[in-house]
């Protein structure tokens, strides 16, 4: 009878041990998922906002408003973080690129430190060809 007692307070102090080890890896798991939506959202980003410049290549504004409106109203990113890459010459066919920047904060107290500030830098990619020069 004694040794069943000793042995259910034995699995409460093993439990209570790991405890805090598993929070942690199931928080980490957590930004994990959080850092992978995010860039989903900001290839799809990118992605719209490379097939409005193919079309208008000269409206940094509104290649930044389509970026902008691409990310559903979870991610916010401001005009600074859109870049546009242009080829050296302005053609019907050339390649035109957007790329679109997030710093990404980690809620999970022990993935931040192993970046500067807590923050990731993530970013999206996309290139379309120029389809009109308008």
């Amino acid at each position: 009878m004694d040794r069943q007692r000793y042995q259910k307070g034995q699995s409460l102090v093993e439990f209570a041990l790991l405890l805090p080890l598993l929070i942690m890896i199931l928080s980490g798991l957590l930004d994990l998922g959080r850092a992978y939506y995010v860039v989903v959202t900001l290839e799809d980003m990118a992605a719209e906002g490379a097939a409005y410049a193919a079309l208008h290549p000269y409206d940094a504004s509104g290649i930044w408003n389509r970026a902008a409106q691409a990310s559903g109203g979870m991610i916010t990113v401001s005009p600074d973080d859109v870049d546009v890459e242009y080829p050296p010459v302005m053609y019907v066919g050339a390649p035109i690129t957007v790329t679109v920047r997030y710093s990404f904060r980690c809620i999970t107290p022990f993935v931040g430190d192993f970046f500067p500030d807590g923050v990731i830098p993530l970013r999206g990619t996309a290139t379309h060809a120029i389809i009109s020069l308008q």
